[in-house]
């Protein structure tokens, strides 16, 4: 009965790691998540998203108007795809997640020019 309890053990721990792997974790940005703060510019997608997105927030700010989806490069979202990034859903989706964040952040900077 013990080897029996010594090996159900030790396999317990080798495929705890195992299991944890597989949930993504410690993988970089899932699609469709928002990164944690040093990760943006490891996604090529996604950081290419959050550019235009700031841009184009940047323009409708200035014409008091939030519209993110009516852009044509958030519904495109294939702006500096390439294949060796992977599958154009999975760089669409990562586009489209970085091109929210960037135009949230791009309409709310406060850059002084109040009119």
């Amino acid at each position: 009965m013990v080897p029996f309890t010594a090996f159900v053990l030790s396999l317990a721990i080798f495929i705890t790691p195992l299991t944890a792997d597989a949930q993504g974790r410690g993988r970089g940005v899932r699609f469709g998540a928002q990164p944690v703060a040093g990760r943006v510019y490891e996604e090529p997608a996604f950081a290419r998203g959050y550019a235009d997105g700031f841009k184009h927030a940047q323009e409708d700010r200035r014409e008091r108007r939030y519209d993110p989806v009516g852009h044509r490069d958030y519904r495109e979202a294939d702006q500096g795809f390439s294949r060796s990034y992977g599958t154009l859903e999975a760089y669409r989706n990562n586009y489209r997640a970085g091109f929210r964040a960037g135009y949230d952040a791009g309409y709310r900077e406060d850059t002084g020019k109040r009119q």
